[in-house]
């Protein structure tokens, strides 16, 4: 009889150990209390508020497990180790030569209820990695302060590894409308992390070719620094667009840069408008002299383009020994019309003799933005000749003369005969 009793008790002992959770197997029933620590959070970096996001390829970079005691006894020589493999490794150099190891330990020490503490394991991500969760398994081993045996615990992390996806979502042009010769274009790109993960040091270059140039050193760049999953950012880009720009829409590459490389993340679409076409088809007159006044310029002037242009207003700009009326109003001026406009000018008398160019500005408006634009006309002055009115004098008085003179002649022939 006893030794049947002795048997059952034996009996019910193995049934609690095998279906008793490992972390509790060497907690004795009836304890005050006792250490019970576990993995609360699992996270990349070091900032629990704000953590990383690691891509495949990424080497040295922080794993951060957050140990925390549930229970009510201190945990006593918390040690951790984690069991890497796939697409995780884990490298370390000693005495110059690179060696793996598919097992970390850290030390954790001692842990109080309620107590947690951040184990941080560095590791390297294989470049081949998909994205998803990986399972690993972490064995916590520590003592209970009150029985001081060895707890072992082992349990599963889940350690993601997502890729962020950077995409142009849209873009707006300030002005709405641009030209060919539009200067200091803002041009308003949203960027959207449509991925899982973060991005981190996030910077972005527009890749420009013509018609369009940086408007200044570094504004074809921004650096946008971090990205969250899910979230969204505008930056802006100062660009200036060729003077002989053809009018269409282009697109250009959006890059996002980073380790020594460029990846493309969208096209920026941009469209160029067309603008008006002026063409001078003739002046008169082209040639001048010195102390000439009041001369009247004749510039006969085209829209060659295909729309209009309001409020066309003309300026001659000269330079010194020239002065005068030299701005005329021409109004609207429809595709194909010919207009003439007219100046009035006064060359100075010191003026030097040679060929003079001048820029004949043309300013409008165009579906209600301000255009201008810049012609060239040559002049050529002349010195000045010798005044009309002496001249006339001169041989109006030699004629008297000479008509005087053969006068006497006549008269002193006719006495003498």
């Amino acid at each position: 009889m006893l030794r049947a009793r002795t048997y059952l008790y034996i009996a019910i002992a193995l049934t609690l150990t095998l279906s008793t959770p490992l972390e509790k197997q060497t907690n004795p029933v009836g304890a005050v209390g006792y250490a019970n620590v576990v993995a609360t959070s699992v996270y990349w970096g070091s900032n629990p508020l704000n953590p990383s996001n690691v891509h495949p390829g990424d080497t040295n970079v922080r794993l951060s497990i957050v140990l925390a005691n549930v229970g009510d006894d201190v945990a006593r020589g918390v040690n951790a180790t984690l069991f890497i493999g796939p697409p995780l490794t884990y490298t370390y150099y000693q005495d110059g030569v690179q060696y793996s190891a598919s097992t970390v330990s850290k030390m954790a020490g001692d842990i109080g209820p309620g107590s947690s503490f951040t184990l941080g394991f560095t590791v390297n991500i294989d470049p081949n990695a998909k994205e998803g969760i990986y399972r690993y398994n972490l064995e916590v081993s520590y003592r209970s302060a009150r029985e001081l045996q060895e707890v072992k615990n082992v349990m599963v992390i889940d350690v993601p590894v997502w890729r962020a996806e950077i995409r142009v979502q849209s873009v707006l042009t300030v002005p709405t409308k641009i030209y060919p010769g539009s200067r200091q274009v803002q041009v308003r790109v949203v960027i959207v992390n449509s991925g899982q993960g973060a991005a981190r040091d996030l910077q972005l270059r527009m890749d420009l070719k013509p018609p369009f140039k940086a408007s200044s050193s570094g504004s074809d760049r921004y650096f946008l620094g971090n990205l969250p999953a899910g979230q969204s950012s505008s930056v802006n880009f100062i660009v200036d667009v060729d003077e002989d720009a053809k009018f269409g829409k282009y697109f250009v590459d959006m890059l996002m840069e980073g380790g020594g490389s460029s990846v493309s993340i969208g096209a920026v679409p941009i469209d160029v408008n067309e603008k008006v076409r002026f063409e001078v088809l003739s002046v008169t007159p082209t040639t001048f002299q010195a102390g000439d006044t009041g001369k009247v310029i004749r510039v006969e002037l085209k829209n060659s383009g295909s729309v209009k242009a309001e409020s066309v207003r003309v300026q001659l700009r000269v330079g010194n020994f020239f002065a005068g009326t030299l701005t005329d109003f021409l109004g609207t001026m429809l595709s194909g019309e010919v207009k003439v406009a007219f100046f009035t000018v006064d060359v100075d008398s010191k003026a030097k003799s040679g060929d003079y160019s001048f820029d004949l500005k043309i300013d409008w408006t165009q579906d209600s933005n301000p255009l201008d634009d810049t012609l060239r006309l040559s002049f050529n002055v002349q010195p000045s000749g010798p005044p009309v009115i002496p001249i006339g004098l001169a041989a109006v008085g030699l004629a008297s003369a000479v008509a005087y003179l053969t006068f006497k002649r006549r008269r002193a022939k006719t006495g003498q005969a």
